[in-house]
């Protein structure tokens, strides 16, 4: 049974709402809610800017929640999309959204942007995208229904040439069978929409001691994965 997660709510990272400016999603107000948690959403956004992280070619959008932005670990030049496209010499745009997930919907509570909402309002516009699997639907959210919502994002993804799934790492603050629970669902859409999956439970991705975000080596390792899996897909 599907179950609503009241436990350690998980700032994870920025927070943007539907509305592209240079490739990034940007918050469409000038002053976030009166919630902790989205003023750090919004700091994020400031810190990161309007430009893509890198440059070059394939076009990759990563879809995803503060891993995608090297959230406490040194912000978004650390984080995987923009070690990825180093690795790969291509173009990284992030449509990172803080506390969001399959299941989440943020921290600023006059604009929710759960993945499936975000793609509905301005699919990315690339070669190539990372949907990055969030432990935000570990601890928040519900992980009985990530399989359900994962299969209609990759159903609104289905025209994009190449489609990287991207599992949950073990995190302190997450239930281990959660986690697991979320990393079988995202594996069986990935096979089921034939694209390809990289897990993450098996992997060593170290973790800081916030108990949530990987550290810049655990970065570094979940960015060698998805660039592995993006070059036998292509």
């Amino acid at each position: 049974m599907s179950r609503l997660r009241v436990g350690t709510a998980v700032v994870v990272g920025l927070l943007f709402v539907a509305g592209v400016a240079g490739g990034v999603w940007r918050l469409t107000r000038d002053e976030p809610a009166d919630v902790p948690p989205c003023w750090a959403a919004v700091e994020a956004e400031r810190d990161l800017g309007p430009a893509p992280l890198t440059t070059g070619s394939p076009r990759i959008a990563v879809l995803g929640d503060s891993y995608s932005l090297g959230l406490a670990a040194g912000g978004p030049r650390v984080g995987y999309p923009a070690v990825l496209g180093e690795r790969l010499g291509a173009e990284v745009v992030v449509h990172g959204v803080g506390g969001t997930g399959f299941t989440t919907r943020g921290f600023c509570p006059d604009n929710p942007v759960a993945y499936g909402e975000r793609l509905a309002a301005d699919p990315p516009d690339a070669e190539v995208v990372v949907v990055q699997g969030s432990v935000n639907d570990a601890t928040v959210g519900r992980p009985d229904d990530v399989g359900a919502a994962a299969d209609e994002v990759l159903q609104d993804l289905e025209d994009v040439p190449t489609v990287v799934v991207v599992g949950v790492p073990v995190i302190p603050a997450a239930e281990p069978d959660d986690l697991r629970t979320i990393d079988d669902a995202l594996r069986a859409a990935a096979e089921d929409a034939g694209r390809a999956y990289v897990p993450l439970l098996d992997e060593d991705i170290a973790i800081l001691p916030d108990r949530v975000h990987p550290t810049v080596e655990g970065q570094q390792r979940i960015a060698e994965l998805v660039a592995a899996a993006i070059g036998t897909t292509r």
